[in-house]
């Protein structure tokens, strides 16, 4: 929505959530914590209005102090600590709006799991196997996410400064608009989204490839966007 971001989510028993969320620098939606102010706000949103039909069960809950974190218990290939293994956000975290925390988490026992059972009775060699699988197989997905969010926080940014937001990647850019006109590549960003492959794998495969050829220089249809002004005046009343 430009300045900010809106996640709804179902959950389980006919709940559901909707979640506003924004940088630390954007003061006025900390105004979301009146009920009344985060109505008229998600009301106002074309896509999400409906999800306020319903009975609140919870007041506005506030989240704020979010951190990325990344911690490496093996440095110059000699474990700080044997006997101890993180795991999942105990590990690595990044912003929670995108839902990665399981499905990281889930990745990385398995990677636990195989070192442990290689190397369970050698405590110096299933921490450099670990530390070694976890920056093969799942450092790159923590990457990824840290790479996104920063795009998205410039973008915030620029747009409560009142100056250009920065291009998207080309890229990116291309492989977005394929994603909107071909099934199978819209399949392959939902891969990259739930943290089953990376961009680089998911781009390199001929039929993905292929699409990203053909809409070379396309874009994805623009997000919808709620200018700074409007925003205000919601806020306010």
């Amino acid at each position: 929505m430009g300045i900010f971001s809106i996640l709804t989510l179902h959950g389980d028993n006919d709940t559901w959530s909707v979640t506003a969320f924004t940088t630390a620098r954007n003061k006025p939606l900390r105004a979301l914590r009146d009920p009344a102010a985060f109505h008229r706000v998600v009301g106002d949103c074309p896509m999400q209005a409906h999800w306020l039909d319903g009975q609140p069960i919870t007041e506005v809950l506030p989240m704020a102090g979010v951190l990325d974190r990344y911690r490496r218990f093996v440095v110059d290939d000699e474990p700080v600590v044997t006997g101890y293994a993180a795991v999942g956000d105990a590990w690595a975290c990044t912003n929670p709006s995108a839902g990665r925390g399981l499905s990281v988490g889930v990745l990385h026992a398995q990677v636990l799991r195989d070192a442990v059972r290689e190397h369970l009775d050698d405590p110096a060699a299933l921490a450099r196997t670990y530390d070694a699988e976890t920056e093969r197989q799942v450092t790159p997905y923590y990457r990824n996410q840290i790479g996104a969010d920063r795009v998205r926080v410039a973008e915030m940014a620029a747009l409560l400064d009142g100056t250009p937001p920065p291009p998207p990647h080309p890229m990116t850019s291309t492989f977005l608009a394929a994603a909107f006109h071909d099934a199978d590549v819209f399949r392959a960003l939902f891969e990259i989204v739930l943290c089953v492959a990376l961009p680089p794998e998911v781009m390199t495969r001929p039929h993905v490839a292929a699409k990203m050829e053909e809409f070379r220089g396309e874009t994805p249809p623009p997000d919808p966007v709620m200018d700074r002004t409007r925003l205000l005046a919601l806020l306010a009343g």
